[in-house]
């Protein structure tokens, strides 16, 4: 596998697109927790002078600028929804997509019916985004009852509000009922950036789909390789689509680490 990762690092231009969450920070037990992986702000900063860098995340695209903190990256944030280009400056340089729009009111009153509604749940944990958003329940005492009872209560609220319902890591997501995803926001970065060779690395559900699109480009002829970050409960399919798996955030950072230090060789 080292040997096809060298393949797309030896690509110009190249792009290097990353996952937040288990990915470059460990999982942590409130959103508002994390923190990345020490040294990865530096190894990212750094591969910038070889590739174009970008973070996708289903975070608000500010809420995970905030926590990466690395001028000069591409941020694309609510699986793609949001767009944050890195020589820019201010909030204002935020780019929800047109057909986003009419959704922003739906969802915020889908959330504050979750907030109304489960008030009473211990360990709820309610992140608003630009649209939509996401209830959190990991710290809930029993986690699959909190699922069901969460279910329960939005469904119908989120039918009435055309919009709909998406899962990650014990966190049910309001989303716009649009087709966004990973996987076209990859593409959009390979496009934007007119790259030649792309690496991607996640570990949830949601990175599923640009691990698809990793596979999809390369029977386009593209040079691209899928990381998948292995945890204990990683997803069955993205262990079976990953070009490479390493274990843990600590593992990715390393891998991040070699990255730039062969890139560093191969422009010397």
């Amino acid at each position: 596998m080292q040997e096809e990762i060298t393949r797309v690092l030896q690509q110009h231009p190249l792009g290097l697109l990353f996952d937040i969450d288990g990915t470059l920070s460990p999982i942590a037990p409130t959103p508002d927790e994390a923190r990345l992986y020490p040294g990865a702000a530096e190894l990212l900063y750094a591969a910038q002078k070889y590739a174009h860098v970008g973070i996708v995340t289903g975070r608000a695209v500010i809420a995970g600028k905030r926590l990466v903190n690395v001028e000069g990256l591409t941020y694309v944030g609510t699986h793609g929804l949001e767009w944050y280009e890195g020589n820019q400056a201010g909030q204002d340089a935020v780019e929800l997509i047109p057909q986003a729009l009419p959704y922003v009111a739906p969802g915020k009153v889908v959330l504050d019916i979750a907030e109304r509604e489960l008030a009473d749940l211990p360990g709820i944990i309610v992140e608003r985004k630009n649209v939509g958003g996401t209830i959190h329940y990991r710290l809930t005492s029993d986690p699959e009852q909190a699922r069901t009872r969460i279910l329960a209560t939005l469904e119908a609220p989120v039918r009435q509000a055309q919009m709909k319902i998406g899962e990650g890591k014990y966190a049910i997501e309001i989303l716009a009922p649009l087709t966004v995803n990973k996987g076209l926001a990859l593409r959009r970065f390979v496009e934007q950036f007119k790259l030649h060779g792309i690496i991607f690395a996640g570990d949830d559900r949601t990175d599923l789909d640009a691990i698809l699109e990793v596979r999809q480009l390369r029977q386009e002829g593209f040079v691209a390789h899928a990381i998948v970050v292995q945890h204990p409960d990683t997803l069955s399919a993205l262990l079976t689509h990953a070009d490479t798996l390493v274990q843990g955030v600590e593992g990715m950072v390393q891998r991040l680490k070699e990255m730039v230090h062969q890139l560093a060789e191969m422009n010397s």
